[in-house]
Order: C-alpha cells, then structure tokens, then sequence
C-alpha cells in the first residue's frame, strides 16, 4: 500500500545510516534526562516547560513546511533490568502491550486532536537495548481536506528511571518531498539515549 511505503522512508532507523550527508547539523543533549538528537541549525528549537499546560513537553523542533518534532517526558513506574525485564520470558509481549499502549494514548491523542478521519499504524519495531525497552511506531492520518499526516516516533523507558522518553515527528505527507523526507528521517534516526551509539556513521563526534 502507498501509505506503508511512505513511513519506509521515514523508518531508517533499522539500517542505522544516514541517506545523504548533511551540513549545518548540530546535536542537542539534555543532560537531566540524558537523550540527544541532531538537528538542522537553521530550525527552531523551543526548550520548556513554558508553565503548567505544558509541563511535561520537554521541547518542541520545528522544520520547514509545518514538520515538527517534540520530547515528552511522562513519569511512570521504574522497570528495572534483572531480572524484570531480561528475564521475563514474556518480554515480547510486554513490549507489545506497551506499543499498544503508547499508541492508544499517544497517537490516538494526536490523531483525535487534528481532527483525522482515520488512523492507520504501520511500522512496529522493538529497538529495545541494554539501556532501556525502546521502540518505533509510525501512523498515517487522513484529513478530511489536504494532505495526510504522518506521525511517528521513537519511545524509551531507561531502565531503573522513573519516567520515559518520548521523541515524536509530526509532517504533512509529500513524496514529492525528497530531500525534505531525508532531512526528516535523519532527525528521528539521530535520536539516542546517552551511552547508545549514534546512528550516524559519519560523525566525527565520539558519543559522551
């Protein structure tokens, strides 16, 4: 179907490999939470929280064209890694209950938000490491009028933490977009944990 080959090229994160490379990149850390993600410098990047309404937004990226990138950071119960995880025997059903959850919660939100007349999910990978139960999870919106909304994102629960990490983009759907889609999918793939290695195989930079 069309719309599962577009979230393909958003999902670059499995062949960890940038498309083309990119000038004028720069990586933001944050080093309270301990996640980092490269962005182009000419975007704006807007730190909160900005209040009470948006206490839990960490920061919002905003690219050309209306894609835009937020963190959110939700407080939850610590999961720890021996033997709560590693050992379950049923830890691939618990990853999926929790991608359930996180779209129930989170895309539905969204896609209930602007007002979509149908939410499709596509791609459901479970990147889960030595540093936390992770995974990505992209959903196509159609509008009523104009074009379809890709949301997509990369989720994170840091072991032996009491909150998770939660790194969404949000684009109009253009195929004709090529260089922009690139730019985009770098973005999302660039986002890690602190201590994972970068996606990037063309930086310089070592990870801290």
């Amino acid at each position: 179907m069309l719309w599962t080959c577009s979230l393909l090229v958003v999902f670059l994160l499995v062949q960890s490999q940038w498309v083309h490379a990119q000038t004028n990149l720069q990586e933001y850390y944050d080093k309270e939470y301990g996640y980092a993600f490269k962005y182009p410098a000419s975007w704006k990047l807007r730190q909160l929280p900005e209040g009470d309404a948006n206490k839990d937004i960490r920061l919002v990226l905003q690219g050309p064209n209306g894609g835009s990138f937020t963190v959110v950071i939700d407080k939850i119960k610590r999961i720890t890694k021996k033997p709560e995880f590693e050992n379950d025997p049923d830890r691939t059903r618990r990853v999926g209950e929790m991608m359930q959850q996180t779209i129930a919660q989170i895309y539905q939100s969204i896609s209930e938000s602007i007002k979509a007349v149908n939410m499709k999910v596509g791609e459901q990978s479970d990147l889960s490491n030595d540093l936390s139960i992770k995974f990505y999870l992209a959903t196509l919106h159609t509008m009523k009028q104009g074009k379809p909304i890709i949301v997509a994102g990369i989720h994170c629960f840091p072991f032996d933490k009491d909150y998770s990490v939660n790194f969404t983009m949000t684009t109009f759907w253009d195929p004709a977009a090529t260089q922009e889609n690139e730019t985009l999918a770098q973005v999302l793939n660039s986002f890690r944990l602190v201590g994972e290695p970068q996606a990037d195989r063309n930086a310089g930079k070592k990870s801290p």
